[in-house]
């Protein structure tokens, strides 16, 4: 059996890919904000690594922690350096947490592109606040880690020029999608990332 290790964007559950098909020969651990890995690893042979916005961050930091080397390990709208040259604007990502009401989470929710029916995270709030406030406490940037990027045209959060420039500079694979930051109105399947 192969695995893929998903690590899920900013405030996200696992409802926003409750809706993406899996190929038969995959399972799937959905990690959440904080984290944390339930699976024991050495059981699979083949492991897909792959995340999404604030999750490719994430993703980073258990892939530099590991001896363990994986051969697939995908980002969507994201990188190791979120915040920054290569990412969100610091200026942008302040005036997003300052400003944070579960009104401008609806606005940060529709900027993000979606174009379906969304399923909301059940998560309160604070929750979603706390986990914002968490990531900029503990932010440094990361080297990359990826061997492929999926990059949204139309990405409002993490501007697209500034993904390919960093895939280009690294000479990172990446391919551009007709969708803005969230992913999963356009990929339905995850054999269109394994």
């Amino acid at each position: 059996m192969k695995l893929i290790l998903f690590f899920n964007g900013w405030g996200m559950d696992e409802r926003v890919v409750e809706d993406v098909d899996l190929p038969n020969d995959y399972v799937i651990e959905i990690l959440n904000y904080p984290y944390t890995i339930s699976t024991d690893l050495a059981r699979y042979e083949d492991i897909v690594l792959v995340g999404w916005s604030f999750g490719c961050y994430y993703l980073s930091k258990f892939v530099l922690s590991q001896k363990r080397k994986f051969k697939k390990v995908v980002a969507i709208n994201g990188n190791g350096e979120v915040i920054g040259k290569n990412g969100i604007n610091p200026k942008m990502f302040e005036y997003t947490l300052s400003t944070l009401t579960p009104e401008n989470l609806l606005k940060f929710y529709k900027n993000m592109g979606i174009e379906s029916e969304f399923k909301k995270p059940l998560k309160r709030f604070e929750e979603i606040k706390d986990e914002l406030e968490y990531f900029k406490a503990n932010y440094l940037p990361l080297e990359n880690v990826f061997t492929e990027m999926i990059i949204g045209k139309d990405d409002r959060i993490i501007p697209s020029l500034k993904q390919k420039r960093y895939c280009e500079e690294r000479g990172i694979l990446y391919k551009e999608l007709d969708m803005g930051h969230y992913p999963f109105d356009i990929i339905r399947s995850w054999g269109e990332i394994v």
